[in-house]
């Protein structure tokens, strides 16, 4: 069973966000949890670095989550890359010069 201080910390990252988390914002939480009797003066510094870790954490799982959506979206718009562009100009190039080494009429 999850104790009063980890019930407060989720509620906290849920409730705040853990993605937009800030150590100004994580010091003033914890600041007002220790003076609320919720945590002690000891436990401020490290719980303030658990909260950004865990910020962090979120963040980048966000990331990674919006990455993979956006490369699927683009995979079902069946969007050309910029490998196969790339590989469409060296095609166009070929032709030219090959155009351009002709006999000109």
């Amino acid at each position: 069973m999850a104790s009063i201080r980890e019930l407060l910390e989720q509620s906290v990252l849920m409730g705040l966000g853990a993605v937009s988390l800030t150590r100004e914002t994580a010091q003033n939480l914890v600041d007002e949890m220790v003076k609320r009797g919720q945590a002690q003066r000891e436990e401020a510094g490290e719980m303030v670095e658990q909260l950004l870790k865990r910020g962090e954490k979120e963040r980048n799982a966000l990331r990674k989550l919006i990455r993979e959506e956006v490369q699927e979206v683009l995979k079902e718009l069946q969007l050309p890359t910029h490998a196969d562009i790339k590989a469409i100009e060296k095609k166009l190039d070929a032709i030219l010069h090959k155009l351009e080494a002709s006999p000109q009429e």
